[in-house]
């Protein structure tokens, strides 16, 4: 994880800070999101706009790390002007205020297995193209279909559609 900015209490009580990234440099703010379900967040994540404005940007829940109990607010924040959004992690400071992280998202295949070796199950000797074989039961429906007849007359009929009904 990358501390990646900070929030600290001002004078009104109310958690303001800052992220600064390569692509997002933003005044943020932490406002308590008050809802009856229980899976809503716990607090809302907005960031200051150019006219001065405040904006929702995302959301942080409430979370306990099992090894130490710490507690630690974590969400994602994403807008328009994001390429994609960001998961963020907020850890209490010294200071009374919260140390923003980020963290990217790793794919189940990037993350640990447990045993060296199995991240993907053994392909069986009869599979000579390693795909496997259809789970789809029946492949007689691919029987006698080339490539030009499945690029051919179904790219045309699309195409004709297309031209009766514009958009």
């Amino acid at each position: 994880m990358a501390t990646i900015g900070y929030l600290a209490r001002n004078e009104r009580g109310a958690f303001i800070g800052k992220i600064d990234t390569l692509a997002f440099s933003n005044v943020v703010g932490l406002r308590p999101f008050n809802s009856r379900k229980p899976n809503a967040p716990a607090f809302e994540m907005v960031a200051r706009t150019a006219s001065r404005s405040w904006v929702a940007i995302g959301g942080l829940w409430e979370q306990t790390m099992k090894s130490t109990g710490e507690s630690f607010l974590q969400g994602r924040i994403d807008e328009p002007s994001m390429a994609r959004p960001m998961d963020i992690a907020l850890f209490p400071n010294e200071e009374g205020g919260f140390n923003i992280a980020w963290t990217r998202r790793r794919t189940r295949q990037d993350l640990p297995t447990g045993e060296e070796g199995m991240d993907m199950p053994p392909a069986s000797e009869a599979q000579d193209d390693g795909l496997g074989s259809s789970t789809a039961g029946d492949d007689t429906f691919l029987a006698g279909v080339t490539g030009a007849d499945m690029t051919g007359p179904a790219k045309a009929k699309g195409r004709k559609a297309a031209d009766e009904n514009p958009a």
